[in-house]
């Protein structure tokens, strides 16, 4: 979330008697009897608003009827839908805060009444329970109760100390990024005999790459990550000279081995144009940076966040992060 979109929630709570959570990004508080989330799902949908409420009411689950007309009478309801216990609402966007906050305001009342008037209670998603508080885990909120606020965070403890004392098997970890980056390097080469040269064969080189290590080096640091990267650019290399042996292959009608081999001969004669064979490779490593830098950036906060666990309220507390040795 950018510092615009965060001052925007900051000055949204205020204004809507909520609290704001600076390090996860997110509008929480009580709506009449209900413990109400607004977060910003992606910039598409920056105001995603979650309640978590009796599931087994009498009369069951509502009806996508139901939830379509409360949408209806509510213009600012981009979409309502109930998952088991956890009603998820989209809201539209507007550029002037004033009608945005209108808006929200509208809605969070029309929202709760809607509720209290279908029959459905606050309560913890996770047992039923009424007493509950907004909670982040591993980078996504939930109402929970603190018994079962307190089963996740040992749960959680417990996890990141095995994982965090497990060894780290370096031989293991580059054979896993070797088998990964061959799968983004196919990718590489698929793409290109499409026509094509893309981002995308640059993320699968990245996801592939950096899962195989962890897998097979069973856990992901720094020197996995620095392994991992330097194997994406020896398979990128890779996977751009095959795939300039497979059109030598067809074009000269010799078998792919041959003209793998004598690639750089021809490079060296010029009959494959330096400058093409350059600009593209150039081109090639161009995607694959653009296509593994966020991926890799993503894993590493993936990694920092997916320990993290907190009430917003503040009465119950715990903090684990997975930091890259």
């Amino acid at each position: 979330m950018n510092n615009k979109v965060l001052q925007n929630y900051n000055a949204l709570a205020q204004n809507l008697g909520l609290k704001f959570d600076a390090e996860g990004g997110a509008i929480y508080g009580k709506r009449g009897t209900y413990d109400v989330t607004i977060y910003a799902q992606n910039t598409s949908y920056p105001y995603m608003l979650t309640v978590t409420v009796s599931a087994q009411r009498q009369g069951g689950p509502l009806s996508k009827d139901i939830c379509k007309n409360f949408k209806r009478e509510n213009k600012p309801v981009s979409a309502l839908v109930q998952n088991g216990s956890i009603f998820t609402m989209s809201l539209k966007n507007y550029v002037k805060q004033e009608v945005l906050l209108d808006n929200l305001n509208q809605v969070l009342n029309a929202f709760v009444n809607f509720l209290r008037t279908e029959g459905f209670q606050n309560c913890c998603q996770s047992c039923g329970c009424e007493n509950t508080s907004t909670c982040y885990v591993a980078g996504s909120y939930m109402h929970l109760c603190p018994t079962c606020f307190a089963k996740l965070q040992n749960d959680t403890t417990m996890t990141y100390a095995q994982k965090n004392n497990r060894s780290e098997n370096v031989i293991g970890g580059i054979v896993g990024a070797l088998l990964g980056s061959l799968l983004g390097a196919a990718s590489i080469i698929i793409f290109s005999q499409l026509g094509y040269v893309a981002v995308v064969s640059g993320i699968i080189m990245a996801i592939c790459t950096l899962k195989g290590y962890e897998l097979l080096g069973g856990k992901l640091t720094k020197k996995g990550i620095i392994i991992s990267i330097v194997m994406m650019l020896v398979m990128t290399l890779f996977g751009d000279r095959l795939d300039w042996a497979i059109v030598i292959a067809q074009q000269a009608e010799i078998d792919l081995l041959t003209a793998f081999r004598i690639f750089p001969e021809l490079l060296q004669e010029g009959i494959v144009e330096m400058s093409v064979y350059v600009g593209n490779l150039v081109i090639q490593y161009l995607f694959v940076v653009l296509g593994a830098v966020p991926t890799i950036l993503s894993t590493i906060k993936n990694h920092k966040i997916q320990n993290r666990i907190y009430c917003l309220d503040g009465v119950m507390h715990n903090s684990t992060s997975e930091s890259f040795e």
